[in-house]
């Protein structure tokens, strides 16, 4: 059709031309805009998209959370395992400070993977890890007291409490009785660090259930922008055929 010497068939080619260079260029969109900018310019485009995006990233922050968290924790599983190690490699000749040492940084590594569990809370199956740690110090509490007498002590939360001056009387009494007993200890914790650390173990899947949903989590935020991006080049291109039109109104009267 034609009006005067404007094709208004033309002007429509024009403006198709226009949304898929459009569609192009959006393509090539600076991947490194932040969250809140993305979640801004959605808001002037759809603010229920932009609600959707601000929903997803929050869900993200609380997977990276997790992830993290399950980090440290195997991190310190790991540590766990080199410390228990550590007093399977003592003999009756060692040090008293070499045995201090060593008893010292397994107290530490069991507090800090007790935290770890924690923070990681129940979904990962830490409970299970927990019990297990547990029950191997506990083992060396038979009978009853044995613990204390090697200056061990639990405290309220679980965390072990190490006191030097009680472990120096044990060494003193009988080394090669503290470190068979500490040998035992650390045999135990590292098998219990081991099998939580194991690929079949409940930690491994609970694991790649978090990276799946992180990358579902960023897959919806690129469809939710892919679409923004969609609207933006029909509002635009609409707009822009909108004025193309009238101005090929305007020129053929």
């Amino acid at each position: 059709m034609r009006t005067g010497n404007i094709s208004v068939d033309s002007v429509l080619a024009q403006a198709q031309a226009k949304l898929a260079g459009s569609a192009q260029q959006a393509t090539s969109t600076d991947k490194s805009t932040t969250k809140s900018a993305d979640t801004e310019a959605l808001g002037k485009i759809s603010p229920v998209l932009a609600q959707v995006h601000e929903r997803i990233a929050a869900q993200a922050q609380t997977v990276t959370a997790s992830l993290s968290a399950l980090g440290s924790f195997k991190s310190g599983l790991v540590d766990l395992g080199t410390a228990a190690k550590g007093l399977g490699a003592l003999s009756p000749s060692s040090t008293p400070e070499a045995i201090q040492s060593a008893l010292g940084k397994l107290v530490s590594a069991y507090n800090a993977t007790l935290k770890g569990a924690a923070a990681v809370g129940s979904d990962a199956g830490v409970g299970r890890t927990e019990r297990a740690l547990d029950n191997a110090v506990d083992a060396l509490d038979v009978p009853r007291g044995n613990l204390a007498k090697l200056g061990i002590g639990r405290q309220a939360d679980g965390t072990l409490a190490l006191d030097s001056s009680v472990l120096g009387k044990a060494v003193a009494g009988g080394a090669a009785g503290v470190v068979d007993a500490l040998s035992t200890l650390g045999d135990s914790l590292a098998g219990a660090s081991t099998q939580a650390l194991a690929n079949e173990g409940r930690l491994s899947d609970y694991l790649a259930r978090l990276d799946k949903r992180s990358q579902a989590l960023k897959d919806q935020q690129a469809a939710v922008l892919s679409t923004a991006n969609k609207l933006s080049q029909i509002n635009s291109a609409s707009s822009s055929l909108s004025a193309m039109a009238l101005a090929a109104y305007r020129n053929a009267g």
